[in-house]
């Protein structure tokens, strides 16, 4: 294991500050975090206390102190407000190394990408963003490359520590002696993958597409194209970018590239993407040939199969061969809470119920509805439909949308929960059983499932979809009691 994630020297520098106090010697921290809850008592870190609107970490700073924590980063301004107190720490904690910087979050990125710049030289990596899709691509890619160079060879995103923090604390838990790193990127702000793409730094990357998650946030679909292209900026020439040969800003993103650009989706010829569609077979998947041979994707709908072939063409592009890309689609699960398709006991019927719920935007819960919609064999559809958040001033035309789309779909009952979803409540207009519920209140979900199970037949089919924030796996849970057989 190593005795430190930086050298004093390297950490002072690369974060641009002044140490506090008289600390002298090295430092030794193998963690980093900015919650003071998540540090570790037993392993020495880092404290990066962050500022918002309605927090300030550094008032969490005494009771790291108590920890084993060994560097406590300082905004200047606080310190600046606060000397006496700041210096008296250092005095009484001479073993712990402050340093005063600017921005702790921007002093957190750029000790990050010093870290990254020491230990992955030899590391292949690999980035992955999108308006929807890159958590199930990148858990894909993770799948792939670890039938390709073995289990602990591979570094990866953990969760959805995706953001201007979260890529920067999981690039820190990279070893050194993995031979390739797989990080996601998202964004909830402007420049946020810029920042994060100078921390990581691909050398291949991945844009699943480009559509309208957080369009409230940037304002247009161009906007957003703009950010996502962001994570192509450091690609050298000797590496590549992949882009939907469909997407309608394809080209777009791939101007600025230095490096090689790959284009993927289910309309190229096979000659060109080595890969044949063979069979929809609708949740459960979808069957194609790589190379000749025959793949089984094991989670249902077509945009899980275009984010195959985004795996499938920079697998290639790395020099994993066709049958280690087959094993390793074969053997992906669905990420939890993402397309999660599982035959459930539900008031002793035997049901599918099709939990995703994690996130929510028109694209995704337009591809989700019409997934459903294409369905054969089943008894009845049940959709259970929570708000799509981070819209702006496009939430209402975009839950109309849903509404009308609703609207020609041929589902048994559908539930509505949350203030937005009141619109997709005023333009639908087709013969389903509706009902719309303002609220996501413990009540209201318990009646839901109370509902759902007096409704219930056997091979019925029940669709959860909405933003993580409207938390429906309370019902989920509450109707589901054990697997079906």
């Amino acid at each position: 294991m190593i005795s430190s994630l930086l050298t004093k020297e390297n950490l002072v520098k690369a974060v641009k500050g002044s140490v506090i106090g008289q600390f002298s010697g090295q430092i030794s921290f193998v963690d980093v975090q900015t919650d003071s809850r998540k540090i570790d008592e037993n392993l020495p870190a880092m404290f990066v206390p962050l500022m918002g609107e309605f927090q300030n970490g550094h008032k969490y700073i005494p009771d790291v102190l108590k920890k084993k924590v060994s560097v406590v980063l300082i905004n200047k301004a606080e310190y600046q407000a606060n000397v006496d107190l700041y210096e008296k720490m250092a005095e009484e904690n001479q073993k712990v190394l402050f340093i005063a910087v600017e921005n702790t979050l921007t002093a957190l990125q750029d000790a990050a990408e010093e870290y990254v710049s020491e230990v992955c030289k030899n590391m292949i990596k690999i980035s992955i963003t999108g308006s929807c899709g890159k958590t199930t691509t990148k858990e894909m890619m993770v799948s792939v490359c670890k039938e390709y160079f073995g289990q602990e060879n591979v570094a990866y995103t953990k969760g959805n520590l995706n953001s201007e923090t979260g890529l920067p604390l999981s690039v820190f838990k990279i070893k050194g002696s993995e031979k390739v790193g797989v990080f996601e990127m998202g964004m909830s702000r402007k420049n946020e993958i810029g920042e994060i793409s100078k921390v990581y730094k691909s050398k291949y990357g991945i844009i699943t597409n480009i559509g309208s998650a957080h369009i409230g946030i940037l304002g247009s679909r161009q906007n957003i194209a703009e950010e996502k292209r962001k994570s192509l900026d450091y690609i050298p020439q000797d590496g590549a970018a992949f882009v939907g040969a469909d997407d309608d800003f394809c080209d777009f993103c791939c101007e600025k590239v230095k490096g090689k650009v790959v284009k993927f989706g289910p309309n190229l010829d096979e000659k060109e993407s080595k890969v044949a569609f063979v069979k929809d077979n609708g949740l459960f998947g979808t069957t194609f040939t790589l190379e000749g041979l025959q793949v089984n994707l094991p989670i249902g709908g077509s945009y899980n199969y275009h984010n195959a072939l985004a795996v499938i063409a920079c697998a290639r592009e790395i020099g994993i061969p066709a049958e280690k890309i087959k094993a390793g689609l074969e053997k992906f699960a669905a990420v939890s809470g993402r397309m999660e398709v599982g035959r459930k006991i539900v008031k002793g019927k035997k049901v599918t119920v099709i939990n995703d719920s994690y996130n929510a935007n028109p694209d995704s819960m337009k591809k989700s509805i019409e997934l459903c919609a294409e369905l054969k064999d089943v008894n009845q559809k049940i959709f259970v439909l929570g708000d799509m958040k981070e819209l702006g001033q496009e939430s209402v035309k975009a839950h109309e949308n849903i509404g009308k789309l609703l609207s020609k779909i041929d589902a048994s009952y559908i539930f509505l929960i949350g203030p937005e979803m009141e619109n997709a409540f005023t333009s639908y207009d087709g013969n389903s059983i509706l009902e719309w519920n303002k609220d996501k209140s413990s009540e209201i979900y318990t009646e839901i499932s109370i509902k759902i199970k007096s409704i219930i037949k056997e091979n019925d089919v029940i669709l959860f979809k909405a933003s993580n924030s409207m938390n429906l796996k309370e019902i989920i849970e509450d109707i589901t009691c054990e697997e079906g057989k």
